[in-house]
């Protein structure tokens, strides 16, 4: 038989042991598998062998996740729930302000919280591209090891 990709991805489904199980069953199993690749268990690869096995398959490596854009994580900081609850206050304070006080000097306290809510959530969105980038370069030093 014929091993390809599409059967190699079959065998290691990211949370479907059971299924990862049944489809290395349907195999023949784990000393199949290996005769179909023509690996030795007892002995492993040839230098040969695992060049082979490369230019088939590619290398052994977990794709690069991709990042999260930086307007994703600036929505998703002001899907907070005590920043919601903020620009509703904004919102009620400038309305309010505007209508007591006039529009000259009634937007301050409720442009104000909107400043806040701004920066707050700018600065959450920045801090989790950070990390992002960090921990990228952190997953390219330990695949570089």
């Amino acid at each position: 038989m014929e091993i390809t990709q599409k059967i190699l991805d079959d065998l290691n489904v990211e949370q479907s042991e059971t299924e990862n199980k049944t489809n290395l069953d349907q195999l023949g199993g784990i000393e199949e598998l290996a005769k179909n690749l023509q690996i030795n268990i007892s002995t492993g690869l040839t230098n040969e062998q695992v060049i082979e096995l490369r230019n088939k398959f590619g290398n052994n490596q977990f794709p690069v996740s991709p990042l999260d854009s930086y307007l994703s994580l600036l929505i998703g900081a002001l899907s907070d729930t005590t920043l919601l609850i903020l620009i509703a206050a904004a919102s009620v304070s400038l309305v309010l302000g505007i209508i007591t006080e006039g529009a000259e000097h009634g937007w301050i306290e409720g442009g104000a919280i909107f400043i806040a809510v701004f920066l707050v959530s700018n600065i959450s969105a920045a801090n989790d591209y950070s990390k992002q980038l960090q921990f990228r370069a952190l997953e390219k030093t330990s695949a570089e090891d």
